[in-house]
């Protein structure tokens, strides 16, 4: 029998598209998953959608404690070998979780991810997006890769439940931060490895109340804090390595992408009015050229 996959939805006023993302949860080629969402508080009427589908979902209310907390009561109530956490905006293809547990066999120890597609509020597609393939990379310079802000999809990976035994998901001030914060943790300090699926997986909603486009210039300044944090739990020799080898990466960037990166720190300090949507634009391309 196929193994166990727990998907933890945390919900909180998704009600415009939670019910596109339960059915293509709900309707996966792979079909031993258990689904848990998390009903973070709602005011609108994302409860009641979930109740009509309460003889294939697991439903749990609590008052509105933030997305760290809904996702650990669900880490807590979770029952299979891998996790998926999964935004109520987004949609799954029918076989992702099929080609994330066929991946996630081969790489142990190991937290697989996959290229995604970008969609509107209407559900139409507006790109692909490829995330850079460092699959060939040592753990240690993937890890330079991830110090220096490569970010993954959260949405689209499969996470194995053991790392949670070790390494929880921790609530920080700007909730945007809480994915990078457990990636950077999970490699560095518990030694997890990364793989990536160049397939798309996922449908990834693009909409204008979405709360990782608000503020990008606060929640690049506070993942800032969060990797000098991490680092003063590694030992000295290990600190300076890794100092040592960031700066050569840095250094070796195209000078398209050292432009790049002083735009970034230059519209931080702009209002986050003018900003943001610049800044998203500029992430996307950075990312792209990784």
């Amino acid at each position: 029998m196929s193994e166990l996959v727990s998907i933890i939805i945390p919900v909180y006023n998704s009600a415009q598209f939670l019910k596109e993302c339960i059915e293509s949860v709900i309707n996966q080629s792979y079909s031993n998953i258990e689904i848990i969402c998390i009903n973070d508080g709602s005011t609108d009427n994302s409860l009641e959608i979930l109740k009509s589908y309460s003889d294939k979902i697991s439903i749990i209310s609590q008052k509105n404690q933030g997305l760290a907390s809904a996702l650990n009561v669900g880490i807590k109530q979770m029952e299979g070998k891998w996790i998926k956490w999964f935004s109520p905006d987004d949609v799954m293809f029918s076989h992702t979780i099929e080609t994330l547990v066929d991946a996630a066999k081969k790489y142990p120890n190991t937290i697989v991810y996959s290229n995604w597609q970008i969609i509107d509020e209407k559900g139409i597609k507006l790109r692909d997006f490829s995330e850079s393939n460092y699959n060939e990379l040592s753990d240690f310079q993937y890890n330079v890769r991830l110090l220096d802000g490569q970010q993954i999809n959260v949405n689209t990976c499969l996470i194995p439940s053991l790392l949670f035994e070790k390494c929880s998901i921790r609530e920080l001030n700007d909730p945007v931060a809480i994915d990078y914060d457990f990636f950077l943790h999970a490699a560095l300090l518990y030694n997890i490895k990364f793989h990536l699926i160049e397939k798309a997986l996922i449908k990834y909603r693009i909409h204008k109340k979405q709360l990782s486009h608000k503020n990008i210039s606060k929640t690049l300044d506070y993942i800032s804090k969060i990797k000098n944090e991490i680092f003063q739990h590694l030992d000295e020799t290990s600190q300076n390595r890794f100092l040592n080898e960031l700066k050569i990466y840095q250094n070796s960037k195209s000078r398209k992408r050292k432009i790049m990166d002083f735009g970034i720190n230059l519209l931080s300090s702009l209002p986050s009015w003018i900003s943001d949507r610049i800044l998203i634009f500029y992430l996307n391309k950075i990312r792209q050229g990784r």
